[in-house]
């Protein structure tokens, strides 16, 4: 039997009958992790159009297709939001000169 669950909802539907997904069963807390990390990476690429780590975050926040979270034991400590702000920033970082 599977150790975690990644369970994800929809910030466009929250509130509004959304429900949330299963994303899948891992008998790891790394596998775990590196799905729901996924999740928010593809949700932050899908999102266009935004000019800024804060615009997109903001899009993500609004609208994100994927807020991921982890259930099991030992707790995974994952906060999608936060993930999200760390790879907004790692996004729109300046490129390293030379």
């Amino acid at each position: 039997m599977a150790r975690y669950n990644v369970v994800s909802i929809d910030n466009a539907h929250v509130g509004k009958g959304g429900s949330r997904l299963d994303r899948g069963e891992f008998e790891s807390a790394e596998a775990a992790l590196a799905r729901a990390k996924q999740l928010v990476d593809d949700a932050l690429r899908q999102l266009g159009g935004a000019e800024s780590a804060h615009e997109l975050m903001a899009q993500y926040m609004r609208r994100g297709s994927e807020v991921p979270m982890i259930y099991g034991e030992p707790r995974v400590d994952f906060h999608a939001y936060q993930y999200a702000r760390e790879k907004a920033n790692a996004m729109f970082a300046a490129p390293p000169d030379g």
